[in-house]
């Protein structure tokens, strides 16, 4: 299982670099934000993740959820009928999982009914976050205000555990004190399962990163195994893929095809170069010395105003971010000129439609669905490539096609076809098996290699 990120961001569009750092740290399986201050005809998209987001609707580019599922994992959108600003997937981790990220403004009035119906939606097993805007003693704070006590009775109504431990979520600049805001909440059963964690650093907001990973620390993200065919030997792919009459000689059809099989397989494992398994972290070509060098001066001051938070402190912790945040905007603003002034008159056009692309985030991705039958919801990537090739095959047997099509194949199957031929070919050559036998077995063989293939293609 992969972790999951949960972090009040105050804003994304200024915090797109610190959310990119985030996912090259934990490579989590979701990201939830809030307060993203997105108007509705805003444009959000991280390459690697699927967005899901519910925008506030009040006109005004305030609140805001969203929520970034890695492609990696298959997973689905759930519809939640609520007015509270919240989103929902479905995404299989080890097993289906319902992911939920809400965010409770502080001075909205929300019904106890409305939190408990939108607490139905979930399928279980469920984890929500968010930003509850609640003091309470039970999660470390050292009042309980009434938005406090209905988060408890919410929490008690519904059977479900609270995840928080002592650490505080949330930094109040003008106090210069620490508060618990942002929750993690999950069905019983999730419970002996998850680890939560806060990140030590506010990434520029002013609340603290929620990290929820699994108790047994397998948090290692992997992407599915592929093929580098631009890089591939096919000489040797060629050479060591043949297939030689002695694998495909035995009359057991089931032989034959895993024999070409596994020929095939170990030729693309000796010939053709595999991406890392690791997922691919977001490049930084604006990153340089002086970046690193403000960003560890930020860290510093950061870490020495939270052991003696006095105003001389403060006062120097918000310089250094502000130097950093100065020089990080003047080194993107180099490196974007150095990327167009590589475009000259020189450039061909294969390289100026990448560039163009690249500016513009133009990629092809792959997401893997949650597919819902008459029979079931499968979501596993073994189960969605098998469910699919069950569906080929029941389109492409015979109880698809119409009557009168049958009665037409039928007819042209009883038509004598004559084989006779005045040049000798190896099908109609007598070697133990009749000549139809061969013929069928050839083309059974076929047929199962190519089925076989396409499910192992989808499998990856």
């Amino acid at each position: 299982m992969g972790p999951l990120v949960s972090w009040n961001c105050r804003g994304i569009r200024t915090k797109l670099v610190d959310v990119k750092a985030l996912v090259n740290s934990f490579h989590p399986v979701c990201v939830a934000l809030q307060e993203t201050f997105l108007k509705p005809n805003a444009h959000l998209k991280l390459r690697g993740y699927n967005c899901v987001r519910k925008d506030n609707d009040t006109g005004t580019s305030s609140g805001g959820v969203c929520l970034l599922t890695s492609n990696l994992f298959p997973s689905t959108t759930l519809n939640l009928h609520t007015s509270l600003q919240a989103v929902a997937v479905q995404v299989h981790i080890k097993t289906l999982v319902t992911v939920c990220y809400i965010y409770l403004p502080p001075n909205d009035a929300i019904s106890q009914n409305d939190l408990n119906f939108f607490v139905d939606q979930l399928p279980a097993p469920f984890i929500l976050l968010g930003d509850f805007n609640g003091h309470s003693t039970l999660w470390g704070s050292e009042s309980t205000n009434s938005r406090g006590r209905q988060i408890e009775q919410f929490i008690s109504d519904n059977f479900l555990c609270l995840l928080n431990n002592d650490e505080k979520t949330y930094f109040h600049e003008p106090t210069r004190t620490f508060h618990t805001l942002d929750l993690a909440i999950c069905s019983p059963e999730l419970l002996p399962l998850l680890k939560f964690s806060i990140e030590g650093d506010l990434q520029n907001s002013d609340h603290f990163p929620l990290i929820i990973s699994p108790a047994d620390n397998s948090s290692v993200t992997q992407s599915p195994p592929t093929y580098v065919f631009q890089r591939a030997d096919w000489a040797a792919f060629t050479r060591l893929a043949s297939i030689t009459e002695a694998m495909i000689s035995s009359c057991n059809i089931s032989d034959a095809v895993q024999n070409v099989i596994d020929c095939i397989i170990r030729a693309a494992y000796a010939s053709i170069p595999k991406r890392s398994p690791f997922p691919r972290k977001y490049r930084r070509p604006w990153w340089n010395d002086a970046c690193r060098d403000a960003c560890r001066e930020q860290r510093k001051c950061w870490g020495i105003f939270r052991r003696y938070p006095t105003t001389e402190n403060l006062i120097a912790f918000k310089r250094a971010r502000a130097n950093a945040r100065r020089i990080r905007r003047r080194s993107q603003r180099e490196s974007w000129i150095r990327f167009l002034s590589s475009i000259t008159s020189n450039t061909s056009s294969a390289d100026i439609w990448k560039k163009v692309k690249a500016a513009n985030g133009i990629y092809k991705e792959f997401t893997f669905p949650v597919i819902h039958t008459g029979t079931g919801s499968y979501s596993s990537p073994l189960d969605v490539a098998n469910a699919i090739g069950e569906s080929f095959a029941d389109i492409s047997s015979s109880s698809s096609n119409n009557p009168h099509f049958l009665a037409i194949k039928r007819r042209a199957e009883q038509i004598h076809l004559n084989f006779n031929t005045r040049r000798s070919l190896s099908y109609n050559v007598n070697s133990g098996c009749s000549n139809w036998r061969k013929l069928f077995l050839k083309l059974e063989l076929l047929a199962r290699v190519l089925m076989e293939s396409r499910i192992m293609c989808f499998a990856i």
